[in-house]
């Protein structure tokens, strides 16, 4: 029997601009998952965000948060990949060189800032603290923000043993283990799977780049950066116009 597969990003993407996924985005899902599809979501969001926003019918789907850093298969983890806490101390001390003062790190699911990261973009729930006084082992991911574009020369400033990305109109950086990315975590995934046919991919952002590279079909949305466009193999309409579920009724259901 061949596997079939569809795998969408979460922001810009499968979710419309106020955080919600159209009844008529979920009937579709669903109804790939009657023709036999298998669902994945990719994101950079944390679990505690992801489980907000999908609803109950794509809970128990299998979910890539983090960028990459961890996987969660109805809702119970089954991978995670982090950065030693010396690190992190390290990536901070360089990012307040640079004058990028505002960071999170993301510990269990838990938010922590250095700011008061609610107050200036809503992210809640989040606990302000000195980070040299944080008692922790690990993080699944470093956030920092900036007013300003960040460039993408500062990612090379960063240890070898950790990566990049670039997004949200270039005023955002997340940073992740080197052998972090979402395709490398889909790929822990569906080399699992038998007799692959399709994988139909979905985003709008950097962070989506490789797997929009390694998908038998790669989708950009149409508010997605210029350059997903340019290596997609097609654009769809936009999140707020269910891009999503457009392109796989016509597709796949050829409606």
């Amino acid at each position: 029997m061949q596997t079939k597969i569809i795998i969408s990003d979460l922001d810009g993407t499968l979710l419309r601009s106020d955080k919600t996924i159209s009844k008529y985005s979920v009937m579709i899902l669903e109804k790939c998952k009657n023709e036999g599809y298998k669902l994945i979501f990719a994101t950079a969001r944390p679990p505690r965000d992801i489980y907000k926003y999908l609803p109950t019918q794509l809970k128990n789907e299998i979910v890539i948060s983090y960028n990459g850093a961890m996987i969660l298969e109805n809702c119970n983890t089954i991978y995670r990949k982090t950065i030693d806490k010396n690190i992190v101390l390290e990536i901070i001390k360089i990012s307040k060189n640079q004058g990028l003062n505002r960071i999170c790190i993301e510990i269990d699911d838990k938010l922590y800032a250095n700011f008061d990261a609610t107050y200036y973009y809503g992210w809640n729930p989040c606990e302000i603290v000195d980070f040299n006084e944080l008692d922790f082992i690990e993080v699944l991911k470093i956030i920092i923000f900036s007013d300003k574009t960040i460039q993408p020369e500062f990612i090379k400033k960063i240890p070898t043993n950790c990566t990049g990305v670039i997004t949200d109109n270039n005023s955002l950086l997340q940073i992740m283990n080197k052998d972090v990315s979402k395709w490398s975590a889909i790929k822990r995934v569906i080399d699992n799977f038998e007799n692959i046919k399709d994988i139909i991919v979905f985003g709008d952002d950097y962070n989506d780049f490789d797997m929009i590279q390694n998908a038998t079909i790669g989708v950009a949305m149409e508010n997605a950066v210029p350059e997903l466009k340019s290596i997609a193999n097609f654009v769809t309409s936009s999140n707020d116009e269910d891009g999503v579920a457009v392109f796989l009724e016509k597709n796949i259901f050829n409606i």
